[in-house]
């Protein structure tokens, strides 16, 4: 983007100069509003307030390039940040005229922009980065001024005001004043006392009258006082006097005060000058800072509504992912929409019940939509795909019109008409409840015939509506979906969910019961809606019901696969412990253990294959947990006849309670439940994670030692909580962490530990580099890595050994 040029906005009105009505529908006022909050300078501010969709997907693309540049820029170095600072517009044109003056003030304003343009620069040049090239030509542009700069410091105070040091003769001159005001004060203060203690005046203090030092002399003594009188009392009882010793100090004050102001603006003429050769180069800063301006406050937007940067597709696709109603966002807790529209699908229908969020559905695609036209960071997750539009069309609330006669339907078909005369292929088309305010099976038609006007002519649609009869037809026609926000039927009340590929019932009888309505006329009501579509509804609501019976077996399903990958592993733990054994144990005893754990490991994969490839029903799992019991029992006494005597005690549910210390077995480490179980589940804290675990995973926890046996048996002895295969080096000095990791390690080694961690932290990376250097020269360590995302990342270290 090259810099934006006096009366050319690249950023202002590219798709209309009149706001449309969908922007009211929209919200996207709101929007606007929150960037111009953001924006650091008045010019961009206005900008935001007037932002309107590209022409061009090229545009936005490359707008959203360098947003996640500065974006990672900010990140990178928090002092790239940009301060207020006031249009420079008017200044500029005056600048530009030969022999033209700078007020103070306006100096001032044009040494922020210096200032703020050079340090963005060095900033700039001092984080490269290959997302940064994108910014490069940008940035060469700005042309740096110190020299301007530290002359109108010199100049100017902080306070607007020009400084003595200015110039020699100004500094002279002040002096002079200066020296000249306090004679002038002395002497009238001897006259003060004078005649105040003649009783002349009404005051014991000189006044100030035209700029100029005079005494407040009683009227009937002003004989008594020699001078000129300045001016007199309303009343006429005080006469103010300069007397005539006075006069001729005060001439010359006045005298010294013209030739200062004549110096001043000398002074302030010649800098002028001096700027004005660099007008250009002023110029471009300030459009520089302008632009820089637009963009930071577009990342400030983006991170204040954690917003991510989307794909703009131009087939037509949609996609969005954890999408979230900004305007809803700031009031409440969303629940957030997920929606996929490929580009084969024109038209997307959505039903449900009243108050369910299908308008605000709507209103969160046609926002977002119109967000990353205009290229702004949309409240999404990554990954979330956008169509480029020419136009948003929206026929959204009630649109009756006392003024004009209209009725709810005249208007909106009047809305409508419109639409399908303007829309094109690449525009999108919002319509609300269509279909409303007349005859339902009229409606109905005419509302599937307008949606198959649209659809034919590629316009992507969505719609909601209540007619059963527009669920039938989106079922039934090609590039048509349907979609439905999701209900609790056993609480009757909706869950805001948007549901891709259903359609939804409206449950206008649940909801009327609810609300307190006699099932009188319920079933008065029930009798008069007709077999027909009661039985549609009943369907609907059934498919629905069974939606919600498959989505809790896939969650259960899923569960299992995880239970069984977490006794995969300690088979594995088993396997090694019984390899170790060998050593120490009767070889066919311990080759007899390792044949069984083997086998077990080998029918777990087969229940882990016979799980994905088959869904899972209420009896398949029941069988599977049944084997999977039978396999850990023969895994217990595996481990118990191969490993170190240890007694582990489960625990039942009833036993387990919140705060109690408790052995996990799958981790053997010991940790605290944070609540009471819950379907055979518990929520428990290990070593400052949260776990959510079964409760067969749970045993007694030991008896803690005493501190002369654990000083003997730990190599954490800091105080920190840990287990045998955990040590934990943060905050430790370099040479106290290399000790402790030696000793961690061979204390490792005599207890047969296969595996271990070490927590180092992040930090200034000393500790971890330590401990790296340890285990690179240490014999008994085979291997070791970083922490992936999920196991604590940079900060841990896992080590195996030989």
């Amino acid at each position: 983007m090259q810099a934006c040029r006096r009366r050319k906005n690249p950023f202002l009105k590219n798709k209309t100069d009149i706001d449309p009505i969908s922007y009211g529908h929209l919200g996207f006022d709101d929007v606007r509003n929150w960037l111009a909050d953001e924006a650091a300078g008045t010019s961009v501010t206005h900008q935001f307030e007037q932002l309107h969709p590209k022409n061009n997907p090229t545009d936005i693309r490359n707008q959203y390039e360098r947003i996640a540049a500065i974006e990672a820029l900010m990140d990178l170095n928090n002092n790239f940040h940009i301060r207020p600072y006031e249009d420079l517009h008017d200044i500029l044109r005056l600048l530009a005229l030969a022999g033209s003056t700078l007020y103070p003030e306006d100096l001032k304003r044009v040494h922020n922009i210096l200032e703020q343009s050079r340090t963005l620069k060095k900033i700039y040049l001092n984080n490269p980065g290959d997302e940064m090239s994108i910014w490069e030509e940008d940035f060469q542009r700005i042309t740096p001024l110190a020299d301007l700069e530290k002359e109108i410091l010199r100049v100017v105070g902080p306070d607007g005001e020009v400084l003595d040091n200015a110039s020699s003769t100004l500094s002279s001159l002040r002096r002079k004043l200066r020296k000249s005001a306090g004679a002038v004060r002395s002497r009238m203060g001897d006259l003060v006392k004078k005649y105040s203690d003649s009783g002349y005046l009404n005051e014991t203090q000189a006044g100030i009258k035209g700029g100029r030092l005079v005494l407040p002399v009683i009227s009937s003594y002003k004989h008594k006082v020699q001078g000129v009188i300045q001016d007199m009392s309303n009343t006429g009882t005080t006469t103010f006097i300069e007397p005539f010793e006075i006069i001729e100090l005060n001439n010359q004050i006045k005298t010294i005060e013209s030739e200062e102001q004549q110096e001043v603006q000398r002074i302030l003429r010649e800098l002028t000058g001096h700027l004005h050769h660099h007008h250009s180069a002023i110029q471009v800063d300030y459009d520089m800072l302008e632009i820089l301006d637009y963009h930071t406050a577009l990342v400030k937007f983006g991170k204040t509504f954690a917003c991510s940067i989307p794909t703009l597709s131009e087939d037509g696709s949609l996609v969005l992912k954890t999408a979230r109603n900004p305007r809803l966002a700031l009031q409440r807790q969303v629940v957030p929409l997920e929606l996929v529209m490929d580009s084969q699908t024109n038209t997307l229908i959505i039903t449900g019940p009243n108050a369910g969020g299908k308008t605000v559905a709507l209103k969160t695609i046609g926002l977002l939509t119109l967000m990353a036209n205009t290229g702004v960071p949309v409240p999404a997750a990554e990954g979330s795909v956008i169509p480029f539009v020419d136009h948003i069309f929206t026929d959204i609330g009630d649109q009756q019109s006392l003024v004009d006669d209209l009725s709810t339907f005249s208007a909106h078909l009047g809305t409508i008409i419109s639409i399908l005369d303007q829309a094109t292929s690449q525009s999108l088309v919002l319509l609300d409840e269509l279909g409303t305010g007349t005859d339902p099976a009229e409606g109905a038609a005419l509302a599937r015939s307008i949606l198959e006007s649209l659809g034919a002519r590629g316009v992507k649609t969505i719609a909601t509506t209540h007619l059963g009869d527009l669920k039938v037809f989106a079922h039934e026609a090609e590039n048509v979906m349907n979609g439905a926000m999701e209900f609790d039927q056993k609480g009757l009340k909706p869950t805001y969910k948007f549901l891709a590929g259903v359609p939804g019932s409206s449950y206008g009888f649940e909801i009327s019961k609810r609300l307190g309505l006699s099932e009188k006329i319920l079933e008065a009501a029930r009798g008069y809606i007709g077999w027909a579509r009661d039985s549609m509804e009943k369907l609907l609501r059934s498919l629905e019901a069974e939606r919600a019976t498959l989505s809790t077996l896939k969650l259960d399903s899923a569960d299992l696969q995880r239970d069984l990958k977490m006794k995969q592993k300690r088979m594995d733990t088993a396997l090694e412990s019984v390899q170790k054994a060998e050593r120490k144990a009767d070889r066919e005893a311990a080759k007899k253990a390792g044949q069984i754990i083997s086998d077990a490991r080998q029918t777990v994969e087969k229940v882990i294959r016979q799980i994905k490839e088959s869904q899972a029903g209420k009896e398949n799992i029941k069988a599977v947990r049944g084997t999977l019991d039978q396999i850990e029992a023969e895994l217990e006494k595996v481990i118990e006849e191969t490993e170190e005597p240890r007694k582990l005690e489960k625990l039942s549910s009833d036993e387990i309670s919140k705060g109690l210390e408790v052995t996990v077995f799958s981790l053997d480490q010991i940790g605290v439940v944070l609540e009471a179980p819950l379907k055979g589940k518990t929520l428990v804290e290990v070593d400052g994670k949260r776990l959510r675990v079964p409760v067969e995973w749970l045993g007694k926890a030991p008896r803690k030692k005493d501190e002369s046996f654990q000083s003997t048996t730990m190599v954490n002895v800091t105080g920190r909580e840990g287990s045998s295969y955990s040590l934990d080096l943060r905050g430790y000095r370099a040479e106290a962490a290399m000790e402790a990791l030696n000793r961690f390690i061979d204390h490792a080694v005599l207890n047969n530990l296969s595996i271990m961690q070490i927590i180092h932290g992040k930090g200034t990376g000393v500790i971890k580099q330590v401990v790296h250097e340890v285990l690179d020269q240490h014999p008994a360590v085979k291997s070791k890595h970083l922490g992936g995302l999920d196991e604590g990342g940079a900060g841990i270290t896992f080590v195996e050994l030989k």
